[in-house]
């Protein structure tokens, strides 16, 4: 039984908060979400979540030149160094200090650090030999009295400015020359935005908040800096300084940016601002959502859009100039744009749901993931790429349930609005709307296996209401539970239900007969294993009841209070043992073989049970931020003072609120922003659900849904590796047209480029001769390698491909049924549908 699920990817979230940046070739997006990152390949249409976890919400990224590095800094102050190409975190050092921007020089040699009101310029790879430290402190600056928001480098990295929230830029040098040591600009009026030099000159544009652009000209041009110490211009060193030009800006070119907000200049804000050199554009972000693209000196108006009723939060643009990358928003609510400003055309658009995602479920085929949130949306994500694919709004109220139908077809989801409804995927429209007789809210949805019958419970009425999925009329209306019916469940002619009242009630869908089971507990939710021979019920002190489907008799029951171990609340006045009396699991769901049940509840960490041994098998946990409630076990009893916890008190200046007041929030009122800056939101989860194929599952918690999955590629696995096996042996097979050695080599090493150089190497003609050649073992890990990569699925060579794939069955075909595992054959189908969908589309 493998349980190596590791985390893979991340859905239902495309941004939160922070720098949106482009990669160095242009042709991805890297977005921070919370506390991790996600790359958007805006070539091949894929995105992928990075594994590495920040302990709190990201607030600032930079990539350097090349894309083999990135840095990235949170809330906490921490500057994590991380690895591109094995997307692993190489080095974590504290600033100490809030850290708003940091960028790497043109020669990758240095970092930049605005550290709250310092600039540190660190130099990378000066490390001693006792201990690996890969940076080195070069020089600090004492700039500001105020935090810095931005920082650029020059062309020739030899200057850098820096602006803050003082209205001041300031220009010093990356070593000591005699021509400046800090050189102030002040002539905004506003928190400084961003600040670029302008092409391969040491000419720079500067941004305000309150929309002031100005652009200011060097007296000195590169190569006429001079290394040295600065003195004071009124030393007696006349000679010395005959030969050296002090550096000193003229202000040529002042303009209002406001003017082309499209709102006026009243309440109107720049929120963010980005300067391309090669094409001297500058793209400016208002926080009434409208961007404008302007050509610098002359500020000639290029381009004017509102993309989004929210603030544009971040602004990036790619090497060519073509593409806008715009981060909408704040919080659960943000969304994600690229924008292709010559065209006007959408490169990609991706929203997230406006609020808490509760239900999510995978299609019959594993390919699709349907999620539906309390704002009303469901919405349908490509599993393989973790795009969006279609968004369904036509409910009034929030969504609390999403199930398939057996053929995959339809979707069907069941609302607080007291309807349900069926939407078609192959027309996206909502075909049916089954209603109940009388106004009531539903919180459970079921359908059977056949997809003719469609069962819901409701919250208000203690009823369960049966339709027919074919003509939408209602069949029967269950009743006999006494309070609220938190799950159902159906399997063949029976039906399952569950509810507060502390009963199980077994439901014969044919003649409406009842069979009721008492509980120890009250009922939070109910599962029928895939085989339909076991029952779970789980109650609300955690514990899981298991049952035999036919005749109701004891099997064994599972207490996992103690797995649970939630966090204590900052705001819980009670102790951890306590608060956690109060909190439990909440929902479960059979894994497809049935041997396994994951558990998810009031809590950071979802479990994993065996049925067979009822012990606990896998704890794992769901996120590392300390930005949200509930991550660290207890509170800090170093934040307590007389006047009670610290933690509690808003110390902020309300800097980033609109118009410079701080949301008020009702009494009572829970509110699941992220972007909320009063209040921490809590880590719960509130669905779980297992792919079809048994080798992925996805967990709903406040982050988002998290995927979870056994086939996550990892940088190094090798395979039967001996001293022989090395790249230059399969090489070397190469040059000797020895196709299949070089090909069983490659995967021995189980490297991607080799493998596909390997293949592409192999003549049409010779395919099926080193197919034959190939033994069984082999096979099945080419197989899973052109089910799990992305090389076939994003290659231009389609035909090649499908060559190598009919050999491969043809040859094999009998020998890998029933060997092979179901997730790669279903994974070798889904990229065969990807193609033939796109081949469809020409």
């Amino acid at each position: 039984m493998d349980l190596n699920f590791r985390f893979s990817n991340l859905i239902g979230s495309v941004y939160r908060n922070g720098d949106v940046i482009f990669s160095p070739d242009g042709n991805s997006v890297i977005s921070p979400i919370g506390n991790k990152i996600s790359i958007f390949d805006l070539k091949n249409n894929v995105s992928r979540t990075l594994c590495f976890d920040c302990i709190y919400n990201i607030v600032a990224v930079a990539l350097n030149s090349t894309g083999s590095h990135m840095l990235v800094s949170n809330e906490g102050g921490h500057v994590l160094y991380i690895n591109m190409s094995t997307e692993t975190v190489i080095f974590k050092f504290r600033a100490n200090r809030t850290v708003r921007a940091l960028q790497f020089s043109p020669d990758r040699n240095f970092i930049a650090i605005c550290r709250d009101m310092d600039l540190q310029i660190q130099e990378i790879g000066k490390q001693s030999a006792s201990v690996y430290y890969p940076f080195h402190l070069s020089k600090t600056y004492k700039l500001s009295s105020d935090t810095l928001n931005c920082v650029a480098w020059s062309s020739d990295g030899c200057l850098l400015a820096a602006g803050g929230e003082d209205h001041i830029v300031r220009v010093v040098g990356a070593r000591d020359y005699r021509n400046l040591y800090i050189h102030a600009l002040a002539a905004h009026k506003g928190a400084i935005v961003t600040c670029h030099f302008m092409g391969e000159n040491y000419d720079l544009i500067t941004v305000c908040k309150r929309g002031i652009a100005n652009v200011w000209t060097a007296s000195i041009q590169p190569g006429d800096l001079v290394e040295g110490v600065w003195t004071k211009p009124d030393d007696d060193m006349e000679s010395e300084d005959e030969a050296v030009t002090r550096l000193h800006f003229d202000k040529t070119k002042r303009y209002s940016l406001l003017e082309s907000s499209g709102s006026g200049k009243s309440g109107i804000d720049v929120t963010s601002c980005q300067f391309h050199s090669k094409s001297s554009i500058l793209v400016t972000a208002y926080s009434n959502g409208v961007f404008v693209l302007h050509e610098i000196p002359s500020f000639a108006l290029i381009h004017n859009l509102r993309v989004s009723e929210m603030q544009i939060t971040s602004v990036a643009i790619n090497n060519t100039g073509d593409w806008l990358a715009l981060g909408c928003g704040k919080g659960s609510a943000a969304q994600l744009v690229v924008w292709e400003w010559q065209s006007e055309t959408y490169v990609l658009k991706q929203q997230s749901h406006s609020q808490r995602i509760v239900t999510s479920q995978f299609s019959p085929d594993g390919s699709l993931i349907a999620t539906g949130a309390e704002d009303g949306k469901v919405k349908i994500w490509n599993g393989l790429t973790a795009f969006c694919t279609v968004t369904f709004d036509e409910h009034t109220s929030a969504v609390t349930a999403v199930c398939w139908t057996q053929s995959g077809k339809a979707i069907l989801s069941a609302s607080l609005d007291g309807t349900v409804r069926a939407h078609d995927l192959k027309r996206y429209r909502n075909f049916r709307t089954l209603v109940c007789p009388e106004p009531t809210q539903l919180g459970s949805l079921a359908v059977h296996q056949s997809g003719d019958i469609v069962a819901a419970g409701a919250k208000e009425l203690f009823t369960i209401f049966i339709w027919s999925m074919e003509n939408g009329s209602l069949l029967d209306v269950l009743s006999g539970h006494q309070s609220n019916i938190a799950g159902i469940s159906i399997h063949g002619n029976v039906l399952a239900s569950v509810s507060w009242d502390r009963t199980l009630k077994m439901w014969n869908i044919v003649d409406s007969t009842c069979e009721t089971t008492e509980l120890p507990q009250e009922g939070l939710a109910v599962s029928f294993s895939q085989c339909g021979q076991l029952v779970a019920v789980l109650t609300v002190d955690s514990n899981i009841t298991l049952y035999h489907a036919k005749d109701m008799a004891f099997v064994g029951s599972i207490d996992a209070r103690l797995d649970l171990d939630p966090s204590r609340g900052q705001a819980d006045t009670i102790t951890r043992q306590n608060a956690a009396k109060s909190k439990s699991f909440t929902c479960m769901q059979f894994s497809p073989d049935s041997s396994l049940l994951l558990l998810g509840g009031e809590s950071n960490i979802f479990c994993v049970y065996s049925v067979a041994d009822r012990m606990l098998m896998k704890k794992f946990t769901i996120t590392e931020n300390r930005s949200l409630d509930g991550v660290v076990l207890d509170v800090n009893r170093r934040n307590f003072t007389e006047f009670g916890n610290m933690e509690l008190f808003d110390f902020s200046d309300s800097d980033h609120e609109p118009d410079g007041k701080r949301a008020i929030r009702l009494p009572g009122s829970k509110h699941f922003d992220l972007g909320e800056r009063s209040a921490k939101p809590q880590v719960l989860v509130y669905a779980v659900a297992f792919c079809p194929t048994g080798r992925k599952f996805v967990v709903c918690s406040t982050e988002g849904v998290g995927v979870y999955s056994l086939d996550t590629v990892s940088i190094f696995d090798p395979f039967q590796l001996d001293s022989g096996t090395t790249p230059a042996t399969v090489k070397d097979a190469l040059s000797l047209n020895d196709f299949s050695t070089a090909l069983m080599a490659s995967l021995r090493l189980n490297d991607t480029p080799l493998i596909q150089r390997s293949m592409e190497s192999t003549p049409v003609k010779q395919i099926g001769l080193v197919v034959r050649a190939l033994p069984l073992l082999y096979v099945e890990k080419l197989l899973k390698w052109i089910a799990d990569g992305r090389v076939v699925a994003d290659s231009t060579h389609i035909h090649f491909y499908m060559i190598w794939l009919r050999d491969i069955l043809n040859t094999h075909g009998m020998r890998l049924k029933g060997r092979t595992d179901v997730a790669v054959l279903t994974g070798v189908q889904q990229i065969l549908a990807h193609h033939s969908q796109l081949i469809s589309k020409l």
